[in-house]
């Protein structure tokens, strides 16, 4: 692994003025700085209460010599907007490994951040990740859960050991380090300025007046630090510097809209606006909201030589350039970014303000100037069809703008179709796993994220595109969230009539339902399916959807109805390809895991044989899906062959290990996270048989991760279920397993801080801990429906 020397990359905000106080978190900071107990310190406050001024200003005095400190703050903390972190994780592995990329993770989010997390460690690196609300969930359901797992891995890996330190900064605290304890990992609450230093910041910018007005003044603003900041530069500029001239300021308009935090700052910013009135200034603030990232100013000089009517036309090239200058220097709301002249960035309350005006009050103004980005950005890349993520990035700004200039039929059509996915080969997902930065374009063409596509699309676009979103945010792990589009991808197509998308998505909806551990209402949707892909049909559809039923009665424990259900399926696919009388693909694999549980593996064998056959000879347009499904059946197979007295296992343990390696590293490869925990499984359990099992409890604390972090109740059941045999195997062993590293994880694993016996307990050979995974076990079966494994569950409750 390269070891690279020196590391320090700095892509904080450049923040102007001088600071002031927080002497409280300077010796926090200071005291983590110099011991080794502290691994992670959070700073959570509003946005403009100065957090990045503070860790820039202590990054100044410690100047720490291997740093990684990256800004999200730019990305927006709405719901409505799906960042991604694709960029910060190049940056990563461009300074710690360059040997490494992306794509030697593919589908592996977890193991990416532990990787990650051991390269920092390796290197002693700071890592600092400033504005990182936008990588978590607001809503009031998920609030200040992390959206990325990769990050999710990272922290948490952090949290358990670091050599060095990681500091964040977030609107809202991250609850994935809840159950860590001070001063392993600190959560700090940023208030807003102290009087005095909000005080002292407002003689620092030229306002004058007796102590007791200026008190006043700041304790009015909130003691808010971007308000008095704003309000500093206004009066002096403006008002003779003069603190009691506030008073001329107007009162916000419509502040009832605004939260306190805002209204300061926007009460100033609406005097900017009153006094810049027709200079180029407050034109140029307006171009700003148009971005909600640092912008080159060859960018900006595009807007202007469009000549915007009411934005940037009529303004002399020179003028345009001092109002520039002006901004940065004279009224310091504008800054340069990492150290380059030609990248300009204001604090995001000032995008979001005067976006927001230019949107409302000049709706042609902001329309064209979105659609001259989107033409700008689309003709940037030099290749039609761009490779490389980092090529297609000036892509992906064409459909924000384009979509904001409301182009979202041409945007979908002319650039995310055509260009980002290649049309059919959906070449960003495939060939470059970029789920995170296709689910953040696709979140441009929702008025409600998720749920209500644009109007502006045509139907069959609408419902593509609650697809696609589903599809990415499965793919990404993100289950609970991948309903809201599935659910609405159904009920669009019934209001459309549309019998072929409604069975399509009713299919889908069962399945992720069923993973999710709702049974019940798995086994409902998937007859809708049925009904429907009766209506539109469908033969392919009529077979397919009933075996989507089928395995919902299965994993409900109803095998006489499933196995009637599958039979009829493939009646139907006889009818539909008489050269193809078996199921075959997903169908199949539905069936083999029902046939399984009765025994019949020479039959399951010889159908998965069959399945794989079609796909090797017969059919040119398999995914890796339908390669690695009948690789699990074989495997799985060839596990019961072993297992099973009245078989001959000759030769089966290999042979099962063969087909059931080819199987994880094909489902690994085809981002289906879902179906991984399957191969995970049946290898752990074809390692407990052998008795490898230290290779079986890692691929089983793989499968806690995905499911534990996804909520795939169905997989965890599974997960605690086999735990439960694997510890009854050691129990019979003479030497016990040594213990791995037991990591802070929810469910069955335990804090790092727990004493070795507690682990021992959780995790360990002693009864407390089969105890717990065959509750944990029963009491998931219970609530989820999956009666599938009541008979496991008692064989179980009976041995020990």
């Amino acid at each position: 692994m390269p070891t690279p020397s020196n590391i320090r990359i700095d892509r904080l905000p450049t923040v102007s003025g001088e600071f002031f106080g927080r002497e409280a978190e300077l010796k926090l900071l200071n005291d983590a700085w110099k011991n080794d107990t502290t691994n992670i310190i959070q700073f959570i406050a509003p946005g403009g209460t100065g957090k990045t001024k503070m860790l820039r200003y202590w990054l100044d005095q410690v100047r720490p010599e291997k740093l990684i400190a990256w800004s999200f703050y730019s990305q927006g903390a709405s719901e409505e907007k799906q960042p991604s972190a694709t960029l910060f994780y190049n940056l990563l592995f461009d300074s710690l490994d360059p040997s490494k990329t992306i794509a030697d993770f593919a589908n592996q989010p977890e193991k990416m951040g532990e990787y990650l997390a051991d390269l920092l460690r390796q290197q002693n690196c700071l890592l600092i990740l400033d504005g990182f609300e936008p990588l978590q969930h607001s809503s009031a359901v998920l609030r200040g859960e992390l959206k990325d797992r990769t990050l999710r891995a990272l922290l948490k890996s952090l949290a358990a050991h670091h050599t060095s330190l990681c500091i964040i900064t977030t609107r809202i605290a991250i609850s994935e380090l809840s159950g860590h304890s001070q001063p392993v990992v600190i959560s700090h609450n940023l208030e807003n300025l102290a009087e005095q230093d909000g005080v002292k910041l407002l003689k620092s910018l030229g306002v004058t007046g007796n102590d007791a007005a200026l008190l006043k003044a700041v304790n009015e603003y909130g003691r808010h630090a971007l308000a008095l900041h704003l309000l500093g530069n206004a009066l002096t500029i403006y008002l003779d510097g003069d603190i009691l001239k506030r008073d001329t300021l107007d009162e916000l308009f419509g502040e009832e809209a605004y939260t306190e935090v805002e209204r300061h700052a926007f009460k100033v910013m609406q005097a900017y606006k009153t006094w810049l009135k027709d200079e180029p200034e407050l034109q140029l603030l307006y171009l700003l909201g148009l971005f909600d990232h640092p912008i080159e100013s060859e960018v900006l000089e595009v807007l202007w030589k469009a000549q915007i009517p009411g934005l940037t036309d009529k303004i002399p090239l020179k003028a345009w350039k001092v109002a520039i200058r002006d901004l940065r220097e004279k009224h310091r709301l504008l800054s340069t970014h990492e150290d380059r002249s030609n990248l300009l960035d204001c604090h995001p309350l000032l995008r979001e303000y005067f976006g927001k005006q230019l949107q409302t009050q000049q709706p042609k103004a902001w329309q064209q100037a979105h659609k001259k980005l989107y033409e700008y950005y689309n003709a940037l890349p030099k290749k039609t069809y761009p490779d490389t993520l980092e090529e297609m990035r000036p892509l992906f700004h064409a459909v924000t703008h384009g979509c904001a200039a409301g182009l979202h039929q041409r945007v979908v059509t002319e650039v995310y179709y055509s260009r980002i996915n290649r049309k059919e080969k959906f070449y960003n997902l495939h060939n470059l796993g970029a789920f995170s930065d296709d689910l953040a374009a696709i979140a441009c063409f929702f008025t409600k994220v998720w749920q209500k596509p644009s109007t502006k699309l045509k139907d069959l676009w609408q419902l593509s595109l609650i697809g696609n979103a589903g599809f990415s945010l499965r793919a990404l792990g993100r289950l609970p969230e991948a309903l809201a589009p599935m659910q609405a991808s159904v009920e669009m197509a019934l209001r459309q009539k549309n019998w072929i998308e409604a069975a399509k998505g009713a299919s889908n909806l069962s399945e992720l339902q069923l993973t999710l551990g709702d049974v019940a209402q798995a086994v409902t949707i998937g007859a809708r399916s049925s009904r429907y892909a009766d209506q539109s049909g469908d033969m392919f559809l009529r077979m397919s959807t009933r075996t989507t039923h089928a395995d919902a009665l299965h994993q409900a424990g109803d095998t006489a109805a499933a196995l009637a259900l599958f039979r009829e399926a493939e009646q139907l696919q006889q009818e539909h390809q008489p050269a193809y009388p078996r199921l075959y693909s997903l169908s199949s694999f539905r069936y083999c895991d029902l046939l399984l549980t009765q025994g019949s593996t020479a039959e399951v064998l010889e159908r998965a044989e069959y399945n794989l056959d079609c796909w090797t000879n017969h059919f040119s347009n398999g995914s890796l899906l339908d390669f690695s499904l009948p690789k699990l059946t074989l495997g799985r197979a060839y596990l019961q062959q072993l297992l099973l007295p009245s078989t001959s296992g000759r030769g089966a343990g290999s042979e099962g290990l063969h087909w059931l390696e080819q199987a994880v590293a094909g489902l690994r490869a085809a981002g289906t996270m879902d179906y991984l925990p399957r191969g995970l499984l049946a290898r752990a359990a074809l390692y407990r048989h052998t008795r490898d099992f230290d290779k079986a409890r890692k691929d089983l604390q793989e499968v806690f991760d995905i499911a534990d972090g996804s909520g795939m109740r169905l997989h965890l059941t599974d997960y605690h279920l086999e735990m439960a045999r694997l510890l009854v195997e050691e129990r019979k062993t003479l030497t016990p397993t040594p213990l791995p590293e037991v990591e802070g994880l929810r469910g069955g694993d335990v804090s790092p801080s727990c004493s070795p016996s507690t682990a021992q307990r959780e995790r360990g050979l002693g009864g407390e801990g089969l105890q717990y995974h065959i509750a944990e076990a029963e009491r998931l079966i219970n609530e989820t429906g999956y009666h599938r494994r009541d008979k496991e569950l008692a064989e179980l409750k009976a041995s020990v």
